[in-house]
């Protein structure tokens, strides 16, 4: 399968059922297999999903003929783990949206920023075709302020 079927099979998952953004932070393998109905995936397909994911959950786009070396470099920081690579893209966001702190959800505008995202021709971003919004400004802020919002 190609990693950009992964990657739009797991952004509509997450959009469909937000709890998943969590179950990815700490299941990476078996939470991209769920979301692809894929029995088994490798740790190349789980880090570009990962990557992907986090990168259009910050209102990035992503040229899948680079993701494989971009997965690949976020993993190498990571130790070559793909559940290591999960928590250092996923693991604050969903710790900051689980506490009962009074401060904005992180993972209710990643969920936003995933629900607007367009697919095609190899690329994938955030679709500006309904306007633009306070998600795709907070995206758009993240990307240029390094992925933190």
């Amino acid at each position: 399968m190609a990693s950009q079927d992964i990657v739009q099979q797991l952004v509509n998952s997450v959009v469909a059922n937000p709890q998943l953004m969590g179950n990815l932070a700490e299941h990476p393998y078996s939470t991209v297999s769920q979301a692809t109905g894929q029995e088994e995936v490798s740790r190349d397909e789980v880090s570009e999903a990962l990557a992907a994911v986090a990168a259009l959950a910050n209102g990035q786009q992503i040229d899948f003929g680079n993701l494989a070396s971009i997965a690949a470099s976020l993993l190498a920081d990571n130790g070559g783990s793909a559940h290591a690579l999960a928590q250092s893209l996923f693991g604050e966001p969903v710790a900051v949206s689980q506490s009962t702190a009074t401060e904005a959800d992180p993972i209710a505008d990643m969920i936003g920023n995933l629900a607007n995202v367009a697919f095609g021709q190899g690329v994938a971003g955030v679709n500006l075709s309904d306007g633009i919004g306070l998600d795709d400004v907070i995206g758009l802020a993240g990307a240029i302020l390094g992925g933190k919002k």
